[in-house]
This record gives C-alpha cells, sequence and structure tokens, in this order.
C-alpha cells in the first residue's frame, strides 16, 4: 500500500507573518493602544470597524451567540485582525469578541485606512492575504472536526497546538481557563469535563484554577485527530 501523503494542518495559533511592516503601519492614520490581559478590544455592542496591527502580547477571538460564545483562534505579534476594508452598517446573527490573554500592544486603524495600506504597499498585501488564507484553513480543519471527530481528539488538538505553537507557553502551561478551552473544542460541559478526564488519568494533564499544564506531548499527540498525527 503507498504511503500516505502527510496532512497540512493550519495552526489555532496566528504569528508572524506581518511584523517587518510594524514601522510601514505606524506611517499611517494608525493610534497606539494597550489592553491589560483579560481586558476586550471589541466593545459589547457595538460594531467592529477597527482593525489591529500586535505589536506585542496575545489575544484570543471568538463568537458571540444568543446561544452561547465559541473560541475560534489565538492571534500573536506581527498580525492584523480582522481584515476588513469598507464600514459595516448592518449587525449579523453573531458578535465578534477579541480578548487579550496577555498584557497586548496593537496599532488600531479604521477599515478604510487597512484598506488604504493594503492598496499602496503590496508586499504587506501579499502577506496579509497568506495571513488570512492560515486563518480561514484552520476555520475549515474546526468545522471538520466539529462534525467528525470526538471531543476528545478535538481538544487533544488545541492542548497540542498550544503548547507547540504559541510562543506564550511555558513549560507546558496552557494560558487558558478550561472555560475558554471548552469554548474552543466546541463541546458541552459534561463532554469536556469527561474527556478532561481521560488525560487526566493517563498523565497527559495536569489542572488548577485558571490553567492546564500538558505533561506528556507524545500522548497528548496519540489522541489528536489523524490529520495532525500525520502533519507531525
Amino acid at each position: 500500500m503507498p504511503k500516505q501523503s502527510s496532512f497540512v494542518v493550519p495552526s489555532l495559533y496566528i504569528a508572524g507573518y506581518l511584523g517587518q511592516f510594524e514601522d510601514l503601519v505606524a506611517g499611517y492614520e494608525v493610534e497606539a493602544r494597550e489592553y491589560a490581559a483579560g481586558e476586550l478590544l471589541t466593545r459589547p455592542g457595538r460594531i467592529n470597524n477597527t482593525a489591529f496591527f500586535v505589536r506585542r502580547g496575545l489575544f484570543r477571538l471568538s463568537v458571540r451567540h444568543d446561544a452561547g460564545e465559541k473560541c475560534l483562534n489565538i492571534f500573536g505579534e506581527g498580525t492584523m485582525f480582522p481584515v476588513g476594508v469598507e464600514l459595516h452598517e448592518y449587525w449579523m446573527e453573531y458578535e465578534m469578541v477579541m480578548r487579550a490573554i496577555t498584557d497586548l500592544s496593537v496599532y488600531a486603524m479604521p477599515y478604510p485606512v487597512l484598506k488604504r495600506i493594503v492598496r499602496e504597499n503590496g508586499d504587506f498585501a501579499g502577506e496579509l492575504l497568506r495571513e488570512n488564507c492560515d486563518f480561514i484553513g484552520y476555520l475549515l480543519m474546526d468545522s471538520v472536526n466539529q462534525a467528525f471527530e470526538p471531543c476528545l481528539s478535538r481538544l487533544a488538538d488545541v492542548l497540542y497546538l498550544y503548547v507547540t505553537k504559541v510562543d506564550a507557553a511555558d513549560g507546558g502551561v496552557v494560558a487558558l481557563t478550561q472555560a475558554e478551552l471548552a469554548g474552543f473544542v466546541g463541546a458541552s460541559r459534561a463532554q469536556f469535563e469527561r474527556s478532561v478526564q481521560v488525560l487526566r488519568k493517563e498523565g497527559v494533564i495536569e489542572t488548577a484554577r485558571g490553567s492546564v499544564r500538558v505533561l506528556d506531548v507524545g500522548k497528548l499527540l496519540s489522541h489528536c485527530s489523524l490529520g495532525l498525527q500525520q502533519s507531525v
């Protein structure tokens, strides 16, 4: 039987695509802002028309619906999000939520300013497109996992991608609460707790208030989805 090709797995952690353009971005009509860990970048109940260039730190993106909140991605230094070109005037059925994970330093700008930067700087536009493709790729993978993978595999994927990709990971510590992890996994509380219990009993993780520590990355990978395992 021919050997199966490896899968390409986009990461839930987006970082570094635009770091070389920080000085370029600073030359436009942008506002330097600082956010403390846990602080919201977006304003609840208001349509967001602001793009953020991350200079230092991490923030997480989620979408809020009447039925709850789903965590999607983590953005780090050298990224731009959201990617917008025109001012929005209408609501969608969900609300985008951006919250600092660590202390955060950003350049904020209205969408038309980002549009002008893109139009006037081809190299920047190309890297921004590459970042956005990786972001969309992860959303597609997450959608497939939600439909076909069990909760345990989805949790293992998120934990593995965090501890191997996020620069802020310190000794296997995942700086997300269990509620936030459940949001990334897209699981009910009961499903999530059962999956955590399996990993804890096997010595893969240990949990503490407000965080999870991965103790055995190899065992964790054995619980991940097939696509992620074959990409390593």
